[in-house]
C-alpha cells in the first residue's frame, strides 16, 4: 500500500503528549519498518516536523537532532515538487482555501495515486471533495 503522509501524523511518532491516535500512528511506523507500506512525503515534511519540535519548549536542540536523524533513517520516499506539481498545488490551494504547504500534500497524493493520511483540520475540511484523504481512524479499516 502506498500512502502520502503529512507531518500531523509523524509528530505522533515522537511526541505522545496531547496527541490522539498515537497507537494508529505507531502502527503505520511499524508497517513502514516491516516494508509493508511505502510512505511518500513532500520535501517540506521534514521542515514541518523539525519546526514543530523546535518550537515546543520541552524539546531541546539535541532532541530535535535525534528526531531528524530518525526520520532520515526511515527511507521515506521524498517528492520534490517540479513546475507541474507546484502549478497543480497552486490550483488546489486556490480552489480549496488551503496554504500551499497543505496543498502540496494533496497534490503529492494525486500524483502518486495514493491515500493521504492526515490529522490536519484544514486538509480534512476538503475530505468530501477528495476521497483519498483519510484520517488515522479511517486508516484502521486497512489494517
Amino acid at each position: 500500500m502506498d500512502i502520502v503522509m503529512d507531518a500531523s501524523i509523524a509528530v505522533k511518532w515522537f511526541n505522545v503528549k496531547d496527541e490522539n491516535n498515537v497507537d494508529l500512528a505507531l502502527e503505520i511506523l511499524k508497517q513502514k519498518t516491516a516494508n509493508e507500506i511505502e510512505i511518500t512525503v513532500p520535501d517540506l515534511f521534514f521542515l514541518e516536523i523539525v519546526n514543530a519540535f523546535l518550537t515546543k519548549s520541552f524539546f531541546n536542540r539535541q532532541d530535535v537532532l535525534v528526531i531528524e536523524e530518525a526520520l532520515d533513517k526511515m527511507s521515506l520516499i521524498i517528492a520534490f515538487p517540479d513546475h507541474l506539481a507546484l502549478k497543480n498545488a497552486i490550483n488546489i490551494a486556490s480552489e480549496n482555501d488551503l496554504t500551499i504547504y497543505d496543498a502540496i500534500y494533496v497534490e503529492t497524493a494525486i500524483t502518486n495515486n495514493a491515500m493521504l493520511l492526515t490529522e490536519d483540520k484544514k486538509i480534512l475540511s476538503i475530505k468530501n471533495k477528495y476521497d483519498f484523504i483519510k484520517t488515522l481512524e479511517d486508516f484502521k479499516k486497512f489494517l
